[in-house]
């Protein structure tokens, strides 16, 4: 069913976070317990960048959805493709409203590429996925868990979040700081409805805080990356990191750096960090730093655990979804 719109601002919001490599031999050390499930890890999702929408638009609900799938192209209808993206991203037993306010938001986000290919790898369950790969990674639970979602699915098949009237960027992550992240301090502009917004249970989350140790070498292979010179790097490693400056949510803006001033963000791609709200600690005797950070994803937008803690509690899905992108309304 298509549907006219009128939308008065431009969205330019750059790709979710990209995956970043592991560093080598890194040791990490649990400071609270499990990590997260690997489900849910969509700090790890590639997505391409929304393009600029014009005032007047159509889009349709059911129409097929563009991907691309480790480099190749392909439509995918809206039930595999919303079954795809909560498969990829959430477990599959969570609670309902959770499941489908992460549909709602992905298919929103693929509808606000404005005919630009939502980017994912099905391999790798990464962004979306399809029903062989599900079928291998699931065994004897596949009917269930497939079944589950796929009947979620029609309840979120017509739903869409907008903003003025056209479909919304709702990215997503996996777990904020305690607050979601503003858009312009991890990408380049200020969108209205992810300015940020208070996430308290996702403090409480199993992984919240975690810390990973690296050998004071291969924080200096790291720091030659981000393109530092050799001659640039002092010859104490306890002077490497200075004092930060965090913004509203905790995460690092930006850190001095052997004298050199680096954004949170690009510190923790350099680093393979979980999320740019991070602290830095040097042992001496170890000769190795400590990165301790909190949350887990770029921080904009729909936290999936606060999503699960908001369902648990009796939200709707969308209450959950008008939390997170204030401003925002369901279209059905």
């Amino acid at each position: 069913m298509k549907k006219t719109f009128r939308r008065a601002a431009l969205l330019t919001l750059l790709a979710l976070a990209a995956p970043f490599a592991a560093l080598p031999l890194a040791r990490p050390t649990a400071v609270s317990s499990e990590p997260p499930p690997a489900a849910a890890q969509p700090a790890a999702t590639p997505q391409p960048q929304p393009s600029a929408v014009p005032a007047e638009r159509s889009f349709d609900a059911a129409a097929p959805i563009l991907i691309e799938n480790d480099g190749e192209t392909r439509t995918v209808s809206v039930q595999a493709f919303l079954i795809g993206t909560a498969a990829s991203e959430m477990p599959p037993d969570w609670p309902e409203d959770a499941i489908v306010a992460q549909m709602v938001a992905a298919h929103s986000y693929a509808l606000s590429l404005n005919g630009a290919a939502f980017s994912c790898s099905s391999a790798r369950c990464a962004g979306w996925t399809d029903a062989e790969v599900l079928q291998a990674r699931w065994g004897d639970a596949f009917d269930s868990s497939y079944g589950r979602l796929a009947a979620l699915a029609q309840t979120a098949a017509g739903a869409v979040l907008c903003w003025d009237g056209a479909p919304a960027a709702a990215c997503y992550h996996s777990i904020s700081t305690g607050r979601t992240e503003a858009s312009q301090n991890v990408w380049t502009q200020a969108v209205p409805y992810l300015q940020g917004v208070d996430s308290p249970w996702d403090a409480d989350v199993p992984g919240y805080e975690m810390t990973v140790t690296y050998s004071a070498e291969q924080v200096y292979t790291a720091l030659l990356g981000l393109g530092l010179a050799a001659e640039e790097i002092q010859n104490t490693p306890a002077d490497w990191f200075g004092e930060g400056v965090r913004d509203e949510a905790g995460y690092l803006a930006q850190m001095p750096v052997c004298g050199q001033m680096f954004a949170g963000t690009r510190l923790r791609s350099a680093l393979s960090l979980r999320s740019a709200a991070f602290t830095v600690d040097y042992d001496a005797g170890e000769n190795a730093f400590a990165f301790t950070t909190r949350g887990y994803g770029h921080g904009v937008g729909l936290s999936q655990y606060g999503a699960k803690a908001m369902a648990e509690q009796g939200k709707s899905w969308r209450e959950i979804l008008e939390w997170y992108f204030p401003g925002c309304e369901v279209v059905e």
